[in-house]
């Protein structure tokens, strides 16, 4: 099998450790021009081939005689073309006729290069009905031929397919050659015989017979020893390649072997072709062969090679092309060197984002390189890319699996952030495979795009905030760029940052965008919520939606996709309103967005549009999402369709030292003046709470440089520390105050809120609005409510919605007695019951003593008294 004709994507060895990896720091150059990488050794190969051509001289006919023609081998010496190497035999319709074309003695040698002999050669034609065309391969004519074939009747005969698949060119088996091997009859004589026949009726025949030779060839090619390639140090426009390889040969075109059925003779045979064959890539040029010093290759007129030109197929060839030289004397070892040209491979190189040209960038952005590579051998290779400074590689990364045609290699290390780097820089780009080589350079500025002098004041419901934007290198402002500047509580979880909620009477509609991570980094996605809302009782269809990435409100830059409506929502008919989540993940080729509902996902590549979006650069941005939608049924209100759209609220995707995990808390746009300043103001009153709070200025100048240093500023709290005194114990309804004591945090920023209380099972009781609290003084603000009518424990809350969080909290016991009857009035009971007591003692009845009378005593008969009802009978205790 010939292996440069297979092509395999071979990697020099030089390289084949090599994997996709970034390095950042200083070493060597790369390859450069003038550099010699290796190459492929299966880039130049060979095969011997021995054989022996059958033609007109040793042929004999009966019944007719053929049209005799040059077959595809050209003599050597005189550059003519071998003559009666094929025949053509024609019987015209309505014609008896029959002919034969044979070659009784067709020797069977065997070969010096292989062990295997066969015979070959080439037929076809056409036959109509009453025709016949055979062939017949004998050992000996009295016995059964060993190969044959016969074609009759309406017939197209195309040739093939052969009994052995062997050799090389120009005496290979082909799909539409006849081959056999015929090694065992080496030394033994075969007969070849054509017959050809046509009836009085027949509708005749056309037939033609080509290349009939015997063969021993190379089983496998001969592979290169060595192959260099280089840029031609003479070529000024370095577009031109030079390889270099050599191989060692041997061949002889005599042959000594055993004499079959014998004990000790041998049989001699000299192949009256001995040729080597030479193979390399078709996009090669200007080849020149020499053996052990003299060159055999190009030849002089009139001399030419025995056969040359595009490899078959059939023999494993792509895009290859051979020369066959005749050499037909021996030689025990032949030193081949071969030097060939070919094209630079590396068309063009340029910095790009997003596949845009871009000569500016910034410390800490992620390098792009766009590769224009026009191989000649459609395989893929390594491509190595250095960005230099001062000759001094800085960054380099080598990128694999690169073939023919545009690339865009995106580096994973970003550019260094090193102020004294600045200025111009060289990429060097370097293209290496097993069969083409290429080089070329372009370059970039690197410039850094900072902020200075940054301040803010005011409140939390209008702060302004703003610096001046200045070139790094030299002081120079910045001006017209847009950007945004972001108020962001560092080290904070990430918290969803909603646009006020819209509605809108015709058509389904977008009432509100919510991103659930504003703020993020490299590696992860940007959330975000929103929800299509129908409007009416009327079944409405969400046709579908155009999700557009914008850098500043209402201008699209052509990164924008139209998608389908994920289904489980589309006539709104179970519910009026629908959620959706999209995803978005930047890449270096634009926008990768997946679009969520209640049923399936659609996603879909936002193209980078123009200025790009990419990640590969710090940026801020929007998005704008857009419903088109139609009634189910009826005349639609809107023609041809209904159109809503909203816009986010604003990201920040950040490379440079990103204060994630981070919470977005607002944000606002700016324009910076011709001297590079710029201000806005934040009004979203949403930046209280925050125990870090950050500013971070993104924006972008007209050349594509992005904001990467940021200005120096104090990092503020925002945090209120809110505490209320011990709440006492409160009787049904009864009217209470509670002093709630603010103290602010801040050093710069004020404060101005609404507080709401809450008591539990009966809400809202009371609101105070504009709170005002200087930075860093406290204040105390007072509440006035009635108790809960019910007996019972209540929590309390104090809340503001400027907050996002509860300011304090207590409790509150409501009970059928104040707290301070509660505990004089068992002391009362108490001392009440002791008097009580006290009284029983003292005035209690004592008891009286009844004085006895004789004269009734002695009546009685000595019988005793009954005792008076009102009095007692017990004896004191006392």
């Amino acid at each position: 099998m010939l292996i440069i004709l297979s092509l395999m994507p071979v990697i020099p060895q030089t390289s084949q450790s090599n994997h996709d990896s970034s390095t950042n720091g200083r070493h060597a150059l790369p390859l450069a021009p003038g550099q010699d990488p290796n190459g492929a050794h299966v880039a130049f190969n060979a095969t011997r081939v021995q054989f022996d051509l059958y033609t007109q001289q040793s042929a004999s006919t009966i019944g007719g005689t053929p049209t005799w023609f040059d077959g595809n081998f050209t003599d050597t010496q005189s550059g003519t073309p071998v003559q009666g190497t094929g025949f053509n035999v024609t019987i015209p319709s309505n014609t008896l006729a029959s002919q034969n074309i044979t070659w009784t003695k067709v020797n069977i040698p065997h070969g010096n290069v292989s062990s295997t002999t066969y015979l070959r050669f080439d037929w076809r034609g056409n036959l109509g009905n009453g025709t016949k065309a055979s062939y017949f391969v004998y050992n000996e004519t009295s016995k059964p031929p060993v190969f044959s074939s016969t074609k009759v009747n309406q017939t197209t005969i195309n040739g093939g397919p052969p009994s052995i698949t062997t050799g090389s060119p120009p005496v290979g088996c082909t799909p539409t050659d006849e081959c056999f091997d015929v090694s065992r009859f080496i030394g033994f004589n075969l007969t070849l015989t054509f017959h050809f026949n046509s009836t009085s009726s027949g509708e005749g025949l056309s037939v033609r017979v080509s290349n009939i030779a015997v063969v021993a060839a190379d089983a496998t090619p001969i592979n290169s020893l060595t192959h260099s390639m280089r840029l031609d140090p003479t070529d000024p426009t370095h577009a031109r390649v030079i390889h270099n390889a050599n191989q060692t040969l041997s061949y002889y075109a005599n042959v000594t072997y055993h004499e079959p059925n014998t004990v000790s003779t041998n049989l001699t045979h000299k192949w009256t072709q001995m040729v080597i064959t030479y193979y390399y890539p078709n996009s090669y040029t200007g080849i020149s062969i020499s053996q052990n010093g003299t060159p055999i290759f190009p030849l002089s007129s009139p001399a030419a090679p025995m056969a040359e030109g595009n490899c078959p197929a059939s023999f494993l060839c792509t895009d290859s092309h051979f020369i066959a030289l005749n050499m037909t004397s021996g030689v025990t070892q032949a030193k081949i060197i071969i030097t060939a040209n070919s094209v630079n491979a590396e068309a063009e190189v340029r910095t790009t984002l997003g596949g845009v040209a871009t000569g500016s960038w910034g410390p800490g952005d992620l390098l792009q390189v766009k590769v224009n590579l026009r191989q000649g051998v459609n395989v893929t290779g390594l491509n190595i890319v250095s960005a230099n400074k001062t000759g001094v590689v800085r960054l380099t990364q080598t990128f694999t699996n690169i073939k023919k045609g545009i690339s865009l290699e995106n580096f994973t290390s970003p550019l260094p952030q090193d102020t004294s780097l600045l200025g111009l820089w060289t990429v060097n780009s370097t293209f290496i495979s097993g069969y083409d080589y290429g080089y070329n350079s372009t370059s970039f500025t690197l410039e850094q795009l900072g902020v200075t002098g940054f301040t803010y004041s005011g409140s939390n419901q209008r702060l302004t905030a703003g610096g001046t934007l200045t070139y790094a290198s030299n002081t120079s402002p910045a001006p017209n760029v847009n950007g945004y500047v972001f108020a962001v509580d560092s080290g904070s979880g990430a918290a969803p940052l909603s646009t006020p909620s819209v509605t809108s009477g015709t058509g389904i509609y977008i009432s509100n965008i919510t991103l659930l991570n504003g703020v993020f980094t490299s590696g992860a996605q940007l959330i975000m919520m929103f929800t299509l809302v129908n409007p009416t009782t009327t079944a409405m269809k969400a046709n579908n939606l155009t999700i557009d990435h914008e850098w500043v409100s209402g201008v699209s830059h052509g990164s924008n996709a139209t998608i389908a409506v994920p289904s489980g929502a589309d006539t709104f008919t179970l519910q009026p309103d629908y959620v959706y989540r999209l995803n978005a993940t930047f890449t270096p080729g634009g926008i990768q967005i997946i679009v969520t509902g209640t049923g399936n996902s659609v996603s879909a590549m936002l193209p980078p549009g123009n200025p790009p979006v990419t990640s590969l650069r710090q940026h801020a941005g929007l998005f704008r999402i857009t419903v088109n939608s139609s009634p189910v049924s009826g005349s639609s209100p809107c023609v041809p369709a209904c159109k809503n759209s909203s816009e986010s609220p604003a990201y920040a995707y950040i490379l440079v030292n990103p204060p994630v995990p981070g919470r977005l808390l607002a944000s606002g746009n700016f324009t910076s003046t011709p001297t590079g300043a710029y201000s806005t103001i934040i009004s979203s009153g949403k930046i209280l709470g925050a125990g870090k709070l950050t500013f971070v200025s993104l924006g972008r100048d007209q050349n594509g440089l992005a904001i990467t240093v940021q200005g120096k500023s104090t990092q503020e709290s925002t945090i209120l520390q809110s505490m209320i005194d011990k709440i006492p114990t409160a009787t049904q309804n009864q009217p209470l105050t509670l002093i709630l004591h603010l103290t602010s945090n801040s050093t710069i920023i004020d404060m101005s809120i609404t507080i709401g209380l809450n008591v539990e099972g009966s809400g809202v009781v009371q609101n105070q609005t504009g709170i005002l609290i200087p930075h860093g003084t406290s204040k105390d603000v007072s509440f006035n409510f009635n108790a809960p009518p019910k007996v019972g424990v209540y929590s309390l809350t104090f809340f503001s919605p400027d907050y996002g969080a509860p300011l304090t909290t207590g409790t509150l016991q409501v009970s059928v007695l104040q707290s301070s009857l509660q505990v004089i009035i068992p002391a009362i009971i108490g001392l009440a019951a002791a008097i009580v007591i006290l009284l029983f003692f003292l005035f209690r009845k004592k008891p009286e003593t009844v004085p006895e009378s004789p004269a009734k005593d002695k009546s009685a008969g000595g019988k005793p008294t009954k005792p008076n009802p009102g009095t007692s009978t017990s004896k004191s205790l006392t």
